[in-house]
């Protein structure tokens, strides 16, 4: 266990667990960030009802004036010093690879799934709440807090406590009974995650950052080992594990009548849409442009389910219509407003939005790289968010298109649809973005099924191409992107 020198020199904290280096990068700040950070940590030394918004410039050198042109107040910077660490949490996940390299002894029947993500997770994690001076501040402030302020509790929580059990359980449940050794996912939850935070305290105490994690290193070995071990012991006399289950939509399936499906326009939009908002980070109560929103059933949705104030957009229908429905379903224009709009010219002030969501619609305008930067880019707040699901290829066949997707589809039709690969490179060329994910959904099956079940022309289209075998050629794909 050691650590990686240049620490000066390269602005980088690192530190090694075995053959594994973990790396936080450290940035010089901008006015808004030092904000965030003289004000945590006065919030982590004082307490957050102690410190005011004048104690905050005092600390940093200027007028309250001064500050308000960057923050409203101070539950402004509260909020954002929230959304900070919500960012920082979805990159470690998003960033973190599977490692191979970091236990020793790694059964290879748990090798690249949930269970060495967890590890490999966990590991980058206890460096990041440990090493990162803003990460444990903010550990500090809400650890104090949480016994007098019930919001704090609610934020631990999710951050050290029923949140990241409830994460761990669902890795552990997803293994199947024969494979826990016939210990319940949460038994199995619990014994995996005391000794982190255990260790996490015995750091508070002026423990040795290395030698603890390279404790934590070891206690994940002899975790694994003991998993491997029950799972040998029971695989003689129990039955092999039920085939996985189809995916579940808590939400989208209190959308099952009759009057919410025949307003689809295609494969099921409420489903792609919670699967895209899985784990979302748009704030709580936030703005969300849902553009091309078609009949509007995803902008109820989204209002409805998430708690978003929506702007429901498109081109193609009545927007009376759309505020008709939304007030029939009890959502009158302070919370779902419906509008005419045209991609290419949008009819917002910039930065309106927390978020833009885009189902089944981004394909046919977002082809172009600059259309980012050009026309969507400007009206999404500073740390604001865009979700886009779009129906995709596996692999790109325009230049020998099998004859099953031509049964429904003419080659004009099939050019809107790409792989992952191309929407990469579209994407990825926009400036000022951080490319969060590109990558296949998990709902094709289920989505179809929904539309194809459908009595309207258009399904009985599209149901020609798929009854001969098209759905081997398709997928759905899902953007996320953050405006720095």
């Amino acid at each position: 266990m050691m650590y990686a020198p240049g620490l000066l020199r390269t602005n980088k904290l690192q530190i090694v667990v075995g053959k594994r280096l973990f790396t936080c990068v450290l940035k010089t700040m901008d006015t808004k960030e030092k904000i965030l950070d003289s004000a945590l940590r006065l919030f982590a030394r004082d307490g957050f009802e102690a410190v005011s918004v004048s104690m905050i410039a005092d600390e940093l050198g200027m007028t309250k004036g001064a500050l308000y042109k960057h923050y409203l107040n101070k539950r402004a910077i509260f909020d954002s010093i929230v959304q900070h660490m919500d960012r920082q949490n979805y990159d470690n996940v998003r960033r973190f690879e599977l490692p191979g390299d970091l236990l020793q002894g790694m059964p290879e029947r748990l090798r690249n799934t949930g269970v060495e993500k967890l590890c490999a997770y966990t590991m980058a994690q206890f460096v990041y709440w440990t090493e990162d001076k803003f990460a444990s501040r903010f550990r500090k402030l809400i650890s104090l807090e949480r016994y007098r302020n019930p919001e704090m509790n609610a934020l631990y929580q999710r951050y050290f406590g029923s949140g990241v059990l409830e994460y761990t359980e669902k890795v552990f449940a997803a293994m199947g009974d024969n494979n826990r050794g016939g210990l319940s996912p949460r038994l199995l939850a619990l014994e995996f995650c005391a000794p982190v935070y255990t260790l996490i305290n015995f750091f508070d105490g002026g423990g040795d950052p290395g030698e603890l994690a390279g404790c934590l290193k070891e206690h994940m070995e002899n975790f694994v080992a003991g998993l491997e071990k029950r799972g040998r012991t029971l695989t003689v006399s129990v039955p092999a594990a039920p085939a996985k289950a189809e995916l579940q939509y808590p939400r989208s399936s209190k959308y099952s009548q009759e009057g919410f499906l025949s307003m689809m326009t295609g494969p099921n939009p409420l489903k792609l849409t919670e699967e895209l908002l899985e784990g979302n980070l748009i704030r709580e109560g936030g703005t969300v442009c849902d553009l091309g929103c078609g009949k509007g059933l995803t902008s109820l949705f989204l209002a409805r389910e998430y708690g978003f104030k929506v702007v429901a957009a498109d081109l193609w229908n009545n927007p009376e219509d759309n505020a008709a429905f939304f007030a029939s379903q009890g959502f009158g224009p302070d919370r779902i407003r419906a509008v005419k709009a045209d991609v290419m010219a949008l009819p917002f002030a910039s930065e309106s939005f927390d978020a833009v969501l885009c189902v089944d619609s981004y394909h046919y305008f977002g082809r172009d790289k600059s259309f980012l930067n050009d026309k969507l880019l400007p009206y999404i707040r500073h740390g604001g968010y865009i979700y886009i699901a779009i129906p995709g290829m596996i692999k790109d066949c325009h230049q020998c298109l099998p004859r099953e997707l031509l049964f429904s589809w003419n080659p004009d039709q099939l050019d809107y649809i790409h792989d992952v690969h191309y929407w990469r490179g579209v994407v990825s060329a926009a400036k000022g973005i951080d490319l969060l994910a590109v990558r296949q959904m998990e709902s094709m099956d289920q989505v179809w099924q929904d539309w194809l079940r459908q009595d309207n022309p258009y399904a009985r289209q599209d149901k020609k191409a798929m009854d001969a075998g098209a759905g081997k050629y398709l997928n759905f794909i899902k953007i996320i992107i953050r405006k720095r």
